[in-house]
C-alpha cells in the first residue's frame, strides 16, 4: 500500500555533493538560460522559453503541484554553493498502482560528472522507502543514449517503446519506457 501523499514540509534530500531542495524563484535565471536554448535539450519535447516570465511561471506551476501533492520536483544544487545544476522530479503519481514517473535534466557543464546518478539514487530511494511506490518509470527518447545508460546503470529495465506523435513541433519521437520495481 502506498503512503498518503503529503509533501509538506518539503522533503529536502542530501548526498555527499548535492542538495536536493525546493525550486525557488531565485532559480529563475538558470532555468531560463537552460530552457531558452533548444540545444540544451534536443531530444526532449519541451517548449523553448523566450521570456524570463516563463521560467517564473514554471517555478510557480511546479510549486503549486507540490502544494497539491501532485508532484515533487527538486532543484539539484551544489551542496557548497546552492547553485542549481538541474532538476529531478517524481510526477504522474498513481496512488492506486503505487507507481510514478521520474523526470530529470541537467544544465550545460554538468554532464558526465555523476551528478544525475547521485540525485537519481536518492530520489528513487525516497520514492520507494518514504512514498511507498512499487514502480518508478522513466520515459526517454530512444536516441537519448546518456539517459538510457543512466537508467540502466541504476537498475531500470526497458519495459516498452512507442512512437510519440503528439509533440510540440509535430515531429514524431521514438520513445522508450524504463521501469524499476521496489526491491530491484
Amino acid at each position: 500500500m502506498m503512503n498518503d501523499l503529503d509533501f509538506s514540509p518539503f522533503p529536502t534530500l542530501k548526498t555527499n555533493r548535492l542538495l536536493l531542495r525546493k525550486l525557488e524563484m531565485y532559480d529563475d535565471q538558470l532555468i531560463f538560460a537552460y530552457r531558452s536554448n533548444r540545444d540544451n535539450f534536443p531530444l526532449v519535447d519541451l517548449p523553448v522559453y523566450t521570456k524570463i516570465g516563463e521560467a517564473r511561471s514554471y517555478i510557480k506551476k511546479m510549486n503549486t503541484g507540490l502544494k497539491n501533492n501532485k508532484r515533487l520536483i527538486w532543484a539539484i544544487a551544489d551542496i557548497a554553493t546552492n547553485k542549481i545544476l538541474g532538476t529531478i522530479s517524481i510526477w504522474n503519481i498513481s496512488t492506486e498502482e503505487a507507481k510514478a514517473e521520474l523526470g530529470f535534466g541537467l544544465f550545460p557543464g554538468n554532464l558526465g560528472k555523476g551528478i544525475m546518478s547521485e540525485a537519481l539514487k536518492k530520489v528513487v530511494e525516497y520514492g520507494f522507502q518514504i512514498m511507498g511506490l512499487k514502480t518508478v518509470e522513466a520515459y526517454t527518447n530512444t536516441a537519448n543514449l546518456p539517459s538510457r545508460i543512466l537508467l540502466e546503470r541504476n537498475n531500470f529495465t526497458k519495459s516498452a517503446s512507442f512512437l510519440e506523435t503528439e509533440t510540440s513541433d509535430g515531429v514524431p519521437m521514438e520513445m522508450v519506457i524504463y521501469q524499476r520495481k521496489s526491491g530491484d
